[in-house]
């Protein structure tokens, strides 16, 4: 899968990188903010985005996966420390595929993305 990150935590983004990578996704980006995270979105057109809800210059992770979702099907992952501050029209509006609580685990990370890339393989297989 290409997956875009989109985490202002340049440790994070890396470890994130890397741990995809090892899964043998494809990284199309790294975005520290909003308005990168969308061009990117645009530009590359990924098959997922993982997104922190906290990003650089104060913008906000969940306006930028519900633009994703609404402008682009692009679906998200949320990785956050703060799940506890998407309400449920955030929720209503980013519809993610996951969300997982930072620290999480690399097992939980790997099942989140594998569940997103078994429903694109069904939903082609579906259409052919």
């Amino acid at each position: 899968m290409r997956i875009l990150i989109v985490e202002d935590e340049v440790f994070i983004a890396l470890d994130l990188e890397m741990q995809l990578m090892d899964l043998g996704h494809e990284v199309v980006g790294i975005a520290a903010c909003r308005a990168t995270a969308i061009e990117l979105a645009r530009a590359q057109a990924p098959d997922l985005a993982l997104v922190d809800l906290h990003l650089a210059r104060q913008t906000s992770g969940a306006e930028a996966a519900a633009v994703m979702r609404a402008d682009l099907g692009i679906p998200s992952i949320i990785v956050s420390g703060s799940l506890h501050e998407l309400t449920e029209v955030d929720i209503a509006a980013i519809a993610p595929v996951a969300m997982l609580g930072k620290p999480f685990s690399p097992v939980k990370l790997h099942a989140a993305v594998q569940r997103v890339a078994q429903n694109a393989t069904l939903r082609a297989e579906g259409t052919e």
